[in-house]
């Protein structure tokens, strides 16, 4: 599996997981640990 590829399954995950209006706040500390 492809970086770009597991970075949208993440994306997609947090999607369903978090309500649109709170999207933007869960994905940037989700993807921190992730690193660059």
């Amino acid at each position: 599996m492809s970086r770009h590829e597991t970075s949208s399954r993440i994306r997609l995950a947090f999607a369903a997981a978090c309500p649109e209006a709170d999207l933007i706040r869960c994905l940037p500390g989700a993807l921190l640990p992730l690193g660059p």
